[in-house]
């Protein structure tokens, strides 16, 4: 396993004024849904004995990146809570025609950086991935360039250091053989896609974690929030 914060996915550098460490996103929060916050619960109770090679997700920070989304408008603004309402109304209006769907949330597996689990339906996901960002189009925000396809995921723990020497990567292989054997039953659990959440994010690296700032939830398949 690698650190996940390394210098490509930092935000900004140490001395930075503080707005910079902070972005706007739009994410799936799963805090409502007992099932699997219980599911995540398990998962992290797991990667909380690993402190030492991978950073546990705090139950109120997990979630799955639907759309990040660059801190400057196209017009060269900083994105501000008035942009964030403006948008959350049109990726509402995009979202009017999409009804809630079920999700599959699993097997947890290690990556290159972080434990995470897989999410699917694939196709559902990437469309809902896509009217999002045309939402957020219409609204002047700027984003980074499409995905061929949306990948669902979210991340239960970030490496937080670089296992390169025997025992850490023995520790790294330790982890990925207790995900996989700690969550059975069930391997995977299904939960409701039915809003998203507009929110502000701030990157902490020095806790290696992300804290969520909910601001505009917005409904699948209505007109109005």
């Amino acid at each position: 396993m690698r650190k996940f914060l390394d210098n490509q996915r930092l935000w900004a550098s140490p001395g930075d004024p503080d707005e910079r460490w902070i972005k706007p996103h739009v994410l799936w929060l799963p805090q409502d849904q007992p099932e699997a916050m219980a599911y995540f619960h398990r998962l992290r109770t797991v990667v909380a004995t690993f402190c030492d090679i991978v950073t546990p997700v705090d139950s109120d920070d997990l979630h799955l990146t639907i759309q990040k989304i660059e801190p400057r408008t196209a017009a060269g603004d900083r994105v501000d809570n008035a942009h964030l309402a403006a948008a959350a109304a049109a990726v509402q209006q995009a979202l009017a025609h999409l009804s809630p769907f079920e999700i599959e949330i699993g097997p947890a597996r290690t990556t290159r950086s972080a434990a995470t689990v897989d999410m699917r339906p694939e196709d559902e996901l990437d469309h809902l991935y896509r009217r999002v960002r045309a939402g957020l189009t219409q609204a002047g925000l700027v984003l980074p360039d499409p995905a061929p396809l949306f990948w669902g995921h979210a991340s239960i723990g970030y490496g937080n250091i670089d296992t390169d020497t025997a025992e850490l990567a023995r520790r790294s292989d330790q982890l990925a053989s207790a995900l996989a054997k700690t969550i059975r039953p069930p391997t995977r659990i299904r939960a409701r896609m039915a809003s998203v959440w507009l929110v502000w994010e701030r990157q902490d690296h020095l806790r290696n974690r992300y804290l969520v700032e909910r601001v505009h939830e917005i409904h699948l398949g209505r007109t109005q929030a």
